[in-house]
């Protein structure tokens, strides 16, 4: 087969994996405390070709290489709910215990679970709020505020996503550290980082470079059978 079928070929499966990614970024428009993935491209491996005296370098496509995470913060909007929480540094998150371990959200629309004639503030999902201790948090009324943990990493880029508002910890984003007098708006929520109008141009350009790339394979596969049937 030739390389232009294998080129497009790559480009649409890779065009496609960014198409998802900003898909789900337009999904979680209004998802609190959500953060936008961005996705970096790059270039497959050349083959050098011989043309008389020169090399020239032949592209065999591209690849999604990967998808970061844009630490952006978000607008706030005001609720007035006092368990509805918003931190103001971009770079501090809540802690929560699930099922596989403490992981870490901007998400603070929380509310009290009853447990055994005792309650808890937990997420949107049931799990505990950590404070600064890391013990879950009691809470015994809608109109109160209980402190909460709140914490940071020396390189939040190092975070692994495990849901649309949670992350984990990894070697690279270094232990969680917990923030000394953080500031915290309650009775606000920050909203999804989320830009509409960037993730509708991305889209749009993602399904052009779609459609060329699909041409082009349907072109190629048209040449090889015109070629086939000369044989």
């Amino acid at each position: 087969m030739i390389n232009s079928f294998y080129t497009a070929a790559t480009g649409t499966i890779n065009l496609q994996n960014g198409m998802d990614v900003t898909a789900n970024n337009v999904a979680n428009l209004s998802t609190v405390g959500y953060k936008a993935s961005g996705s970096t491209f790059s270039d497959l491996l050349y083959t050098n070709i011989r043309d008389g005296n020169e090399n020239l370098k032949c592209g065999h496509g591209t690849k999604l290489q990967k998808t970061d995470t844009q630490f952006e913060q978000g607008s706030l909007r005001e609720t007035g709910r006092a368990l509805d929480y918003a931190l103001i540094d971009p770079n501090a998150f809540f802690a929560v215990q699930t099922k596989d371990g403490v992981q870490y959200t901007r998400s603070g629309n929380f509310h009290i679970s009853l447990e055994n004639e005792k309650g808890y503030l937990v997420d949107s999902v049931g799990n505990h709020v950590l404070d600064a201790s890391g013990k879950p948090v009691s809470a015994t009324s809608e109109k109160d505020s209980p402190s909460v943990g709140v914490y940071s990493f020396l390189n939040e880029d190092g975070l692994i996503r495990t849901g649309n508002t949670c992350f984990i910890e990894t070697a690279e984003s270094g232990k969680a550290n917990v923030v000394t007098n953080p500031e915290i708006k309650n009775g606000f929520l920050e909203e999804s980082s989320v830009n509409s109008a960037d993730q509708m141009a991305s889209m749009m350009g993602y399904q052009r470079a779609f459609q060329f790339n699909s041409k082009i394979v349907q072109m190629s596969d048209e040449i090889m059978q015109t070629v086939n049937s000369l044989r």
